[in-house]
């Protein structure tokens, strides 16, 4: 047989007698013509094997769920024990929190003791009220204070403060009024060094909206609290947290009244403090009514021009640190203005860094300009530094002008093509 044909439905194909392919096609036909179930079984075997796979894999997945199940079931009976204990949020947070602790809640909550707190000692009660304050747990930290409150019982030091500055955050008077009660009671020395508590009352006052009320509690007070260290800070942070918050809300009532306050403060107590922080957050300020104010503090006050002058350069990085250039420009006026040359020049040396810093060439060039004008020369360091500025800025026109120079050395030959 010279060629084997072979019949397809676009027409024949003719297939060369001494090709390879050929010969492969013709021993399949001739397999399959003589032995037809050959290719069976070769399908039923591979059909074997993907069914063997897939049982194989069907039964590793039921394995892993049902470990799985069990795994799960084992996890979910200690909680479902607590939930059935506690019975409230306080119960359900008692996993977060360490086994002392753990052991101080649940006696705490046992039934026998009828929720007295007077079988704890006083590490249990720091403890329970520390747990409370972590995970912000205000239903049962308010019970521990009433309990507290009741039976008289005060937490240390440390932990009280924790608990006065949270519940001043929450605005309960009527808990730091009982807490204050009690320290008069027990002849407590926050009595005497926190004024009545005064600090924590005026803030909690604030929170719920009485800001005439906090206000006229910070003036009383303000001269029990100056008598030690700890009591200065404490009234001076409330006073500092009550002017910004004022501030922040341009609230215009609030501020000529808490104006008023650092004035009948600074003329009681010749305290300054509370004259400066009204200052410097109306001075910072974007409305001109509250700069209006700032200067006519600046103006009156003797002493708050001194205080300012004394420090210059941790306001000035405190305004660069928020990005207030414009707040530094003005400070340098005023200084300018009551010849105040030791702060202007380092406000100018700290303005240099900041505008350097951001690679402002323009503005760091006013600065050298106007420290020239004023006598009031800059570093070494700094000179160096605007030196090097202006070179790296000026190099790319350096660049392209010489260019234009190599350009016009080197002419370009002119082609005339001949098509």
């Amino acid at each position: 047989m010279a060629m084997l044909t072979r019949l397809t439905s676009s027409g024949t194909t003719t297939v060369a007698p001494g090709s390879p392919k050929g010969l492969q096609r013709f021993q399949n036909y001739l397999s399959a013509f003589l032995w037809p179930g050959a290719s069976q079984r070769q399908q039923r075997k591979s059909s074997t094997q993907l069914d063997a796979i897939d049982c194989f894999t069907n039964e590793l997945v039921n394995r892993k769920t049902q470990k799985w199940g069990e795994l799960r079931e084992s996890l979910m009976k200690p909680a479902v024990e607590e939930a059935n204990y506690g019975g409230s949020t306080f119960g359900q947070n008692v996993g977060l929190m360490s086994k002392g602790m753990m052991s101080d809640l649940k006696a705490l909550r046992s039934p026998q003791l009828g929720l007295d707190i007077r079988s704890l000692s006083q590490p249990q009660l720091d403890n329970l009220l520390l747990a409370t304050l972590e995970i912000k747990n205000k239903l049962d930290f308010l019970y521990l204070i009433r309990q507290c409150v009741r039976w008289q019982q005060l937490p240390c030091n440390e932990v009280f403060i924790s608990c006065l500055k949270y519940l001043s955050s929450l605005g309960r008077m009527q808990q730091l009024e009982s807490l204050a009660e009690t320290c008069r009671q027990l002849n407590h020395p926050f009595a005497t060094i926190y004024s009545d508590l005064a600090p924590f009352k005026a803030i909690a006052l604030w929170h719920n909206g009485n800001s005439d009320v906090a206000l006229m509690t910070l003036h009383r007070g303000y001269g029990g609290s100056l008598n030690t260290e700890e009591g200065r800070r404490m009234i001076r942070v409330a006073f500092r947290t009550i002017v910004e918050e004022t501030l922040a809300q341009k609230s215009e009532a609030v501020l000529v009244s808490l104006m008023e306050v650092a004035r009948a403060i600074h003329r009681e107590h010749k305290d300054i403090f509370v004259v400066a922080c009204v200052w410097k957050q109306c001075f910072a300020s974007d409305w001109f009514s509250d700069q209006k104010s700032a200067g006519e503090l600046f103006e009156h006050y003797k002493e708050l021009q001194q205080l300012v002058d004394r420090r210059a350069s941790p306001l000035c990085s405190s305004f660069l640190s928020r990005h207030n250039v414009d707040a530094v420009h003005r400070l340098i006026e005023v200084f300018l203005q009551h010849n105040q040359r030791s702060a202007c020049a380092n406000c100018l040396s700290l303005l240099f860094n900041y505008q350097y810093l951001r690679k402002d060439l323009r503005a760091c060039a006013e600065i050298v300009k106007s420290c020239s004008e004023l006598e009031m020369p800059l570093t070494e360091l700094q000179n160096e530094q605007f030196l090097s500025l202006f070179l790296d800025q000026s190099e790319p026109f350096d660049t392209a002008a010489g260019s234009r120079t190599m350009g016009s050395k080197y002419k370009t030959k002119s082609f005339q093509y001949k098509f």
